[in-house]
């Protein structure tokens, strides 16, 4: 028996959101999109997802075949002028004008975050100019989407030879928790470490779909906290656990 994880990490990570990962990460102009590229790198996202043992919505599946169908719809030979003389219809239109209102709405949802956060930094009165004694502050670290972990696990997992059956975590009700033990105690050490030295123990595909799942609890729980020096560069990992013992943690949700 397998065990199905349904994880949002933010409100945004529906297939629209998966569909403007691959055009920023390819870097490929959203009116002029390649369907047969990013229609088979979506599909190999889902069979990612479906490894990990992540629930899919139908929302996912029925956006694979719309593309698969403006795949094949590009593929046909088409006149220049439709039958009343009026220029074809770019089969990808539909799909470019949802991504391009996606991309607004997410763009103004941003924005709206960043004015309430300004907004919480509105005092009465004056406050004293401190700047002189207060520490630089770091740069701004690039945030992690579902999106960005699946694809370090895509990129470990390239290296681990497939097995003869389909991964997946056998409800042992252990091997999750202890896992999640395991990242814990060598968080506790390192207190930052990238996600290819926390799966660096990890021999097996099963084991990273163990390890996988262990990071996305401990992410849950406010136990880690990741970030990207780098946009789509490695991730890096954070130990949030303060002074807490990490044998404290029961791993339940």
């Amino acid at each position: 028996m397998s065990v199905a994880y349904e994880i949002v990490l933010d409100s945004f990570s529906g297939p629209l959101d998966l569909l403007l990962h691959l055009i920023q990460k390819n870097e490929i102009d959203i009116h002029d999109i390649p369907m047969a590229t990013v229609t088979e790198q979506y599909l190999a996202y889902l069979h990612a997802m479906e490894e990990l043992s992540l629930d899919i919505a139908s929302e996912f599946v029925v956006m694979a075949a719309t593309l698969l169908a403006i795949k094949s719809r590009m593929l046909l030979p088409v006149p220049t002028v439709a039958e009343d003389d009026q220029p074809v219809a770019d089969p990808r239109e539909e799909l470019v004008q949802q991504l391009l209102e996606y991309q607004r709405y997410k763009h103004s949802a941003s924005q709206l975050k960043e004015l309430s956060l300004l907004q919480s930094h509105v005092f009465s009165r004056e406050a004293m100019d401190v700047s002189l004694f207060a520490p630089t502050q770091p740069p701004a670290l690039n945030p992690v989407s579902i999106w960005d972990l699946v694809d370090s696990f895509r990129k470990l997992a390239r290296r681990v030879p497939r097995e003869n059956t389909v991964a997946s975590i056998k409800h042992s009700g252990t091997s999750v928790e202890e896992t999640m033990e395991l990242f814990l105690q060598r968080l506790q050490i390192l207190q930052t470490c990238s996600f290819s030295q926390l799966m660096q123990t990890m021999a097996s595909r099963q084991e990273l779909v163990s390890g996988f799942m262990a990071l996305l609890e401990l992410l849950k729980e406010g136990l880690a906290v990741c970030f990207q020096p780098v946009l789509f560069g490695e991730i890096q990992i954070i130990y949030n656990g303060g002074d807490s013992d990490a044998n404290a943690h029961d791993g339940t949700h």
